[in-house]
């Protein structure tokens, strides 16, 4: 179920936790041109995920986005995958 409220990740509440919110929050603070992370996003998720935890997802944060711009300035499109997520309904 959360899978689907991935590319609109802003879904009616509930659908996420806290934690999740704050972590999708500052990839997408950190993905701006003119990254807009503040220092009370830094400061509440060292304090949920501990130092280690947040160096390592700030890294993976930025590997993706430079994966994307990379991809972006070679002019590499989907090799026959779908550009969205679709997921069957449960049965």
């Amino acid at each position: 179920m959360k899978l689907r409220h991935v590319p609109g990740w802003r879904p009616p509440e509930g659908v996420y936790t806290d934690l999740e919110l704050l972590v999708m929050g500052y990839a997408e603070a950190m993905s701006e041109t003119g990254p807009t992370v503040t220092d009370e996003m830094t400061r509440r998720l060292i304090g949920d995920l501990g130092e280690a935890a947040f160096v390592e997802l700030t890294a993976m944060i930025a590997v993706e986005n430079l994966r994307s711009r990379v991809n972006s300035a070679f002019g590499l499109v989907g090799q026959g995958f779908k550009d969205r997520c679709e997921l069957a309904p449960r049965a």
